[in-house]
């Protein structure tokens, strides 16, 4: 609470969706049935992600300046190339989704190859090199930053999103009960703290 030239002023305390939380919700738009959304946050960093299955049965990835990149391939990506070490981590051994979104991409044998797939698809034009670079770059600065900002994380982020395709598709299939984003265990309240931490962090960067 504070007085600002005679004028009363109170901070509000403001309620938020959980960050660095997978939920699945049901989608009554778009072409697909169910969508899985996390709030990656690191400091005054806050990158929404968002995975959904379209009609073709491929599951794609959207995130910042990546639009509907198919999921196998960022995994790819981030350095896990084995579909069998994929399909472990993934943990769903009869999964007709898993194996078509393996098999689709079957010919991405290498790193690079997956990370130049990621570049053509979200319109990247120059030679081979600037182009794996600048998809390396936006791996690891925009993709889970909760996790990591560094090359270090890549196998993390990988393992993550494993984790996060068979929550999405055991939730999609009726597998588990839904989550109710409404409800308090996915929320939190950001208290004047909190407020004045994020308007001080980005002032100061700005400064």
């Amino acid at each position: 609470y504070f007085i600002i030239n005679g004028t009363e002023k109170v901070i509000v305390s403001v309620e938020d969706l959980a960050a660095n939380r997978f939920l699945v919700e049901e989608e009554t738009t778009g072409t697909s049935s169910h969508v899985g959304k996390i709030f990656s946050e690191r400091g005054s960093y806050k990158i929404p992600h968002q995975i959904e299955k379209q009609k073709d049965e491929i599951i794609y990835i959207s995130f910042t300046r990546v639009k509907k990149i198919p999921v196998t391939v960022l995994i790819k990506a981030l350095g896990i190339l084995k579909d069998e070490e994929i399909m472990k981590l993934i943990d769903l051994p009869n999964s007709s989704e898993v194996f078509i979104n393996l098999y689709e991409f079957v010919e991405i044998k290498t790193e690079d190859d997956a990370i130049d797939y990621v570049a053509k698809e979200i319109g990247i034009t120059q030679s081979k090199e600037v182009r794996v670079e600048r998809v390396k770059e936006i791996l690891d600065k925009y993709l889970l930053p909760h996790i990591g900002l560094t090359s270090d994380s890549r196998k993390d982020k990988a393992v993550n999103l494993c984790k996060y395709v068979k929550d999405y598709i055991r939730m999609s299939n009726g597998e588990v009960p839904k989550q109710d984003k409404d409800h308090y265990a996915n929320k939190r309240l950001k208290l004047a703290g909190d407020l004045l931490a994020d308007l001080f962090r980005v002032n100061i960067k700005v400064l």
